[in-house]
């Protein structure tokens, strides 16, 4: 079977009890991840074996933990991937570059880690932010049709 990224609840019952071995083979996930979810506070019945979990928990666990990781940014923050949250480019400094007429890419380098951020904006976007960041527009690279 095929791993899915991010688990949903999809294919969970609510009205159903599910072994680890059971919800880990529902969700497409593995048996230690079901058991770290535990240990990070999935409710289970942890006093019998098998160790159980309602499918309903179960369900409202998922659901809680992906809107806890969603992060949305503001019109001046981009997301950066490795210290998982939205910044705010490093000294204000950012550059465009048009990927089509209508779009581009904003791109900054993070504050914290040092890492380059990207952020996907509309170029009609940009008027709001030319007064908070240091906007460079860049050259759109040529493309092969030109």
């Amino acid at each position: 079977m095929p791993r899915r990224r991010c688990p949903g609840k999809r294919g969970v019952k609510i009205h159903r009890n599910y072994t680890v071995e059971e919800a880990a083979r529902v969700l497409g996930v593995t048996k230690i991840t079901v058991r770290r979810w535990i240990k990070g506070g999935l409710p289970a019945l942890t006093d019998r074996k098998p160790t159980l979990i309602l499918g309903s928990d179960l369900a409202q666990f998922l659901s809680e933990r992906k809107t806890t990781a969603r992060q949305a940014c503001q019109p001046e923050e981009c997301f950066c991937v490795k210290c998982r949250g939205p910044r705010r480019p490093a000294a204000d400094m950012a550059e465009f570059i048009p990927l089509t007429p209508t779009l581009g890419n904003l791109r900054g380098i993070c504050p914290i880690c040092g890492t380059l951020m990207h952020k996907r904006i509309r170029r009609d976007a940009l008027e709001p932010l030319l007064g908070i960041l240091d906007l460079t527009f860049a050259k759109a690279s040529p493309r092969l049709i030109e």
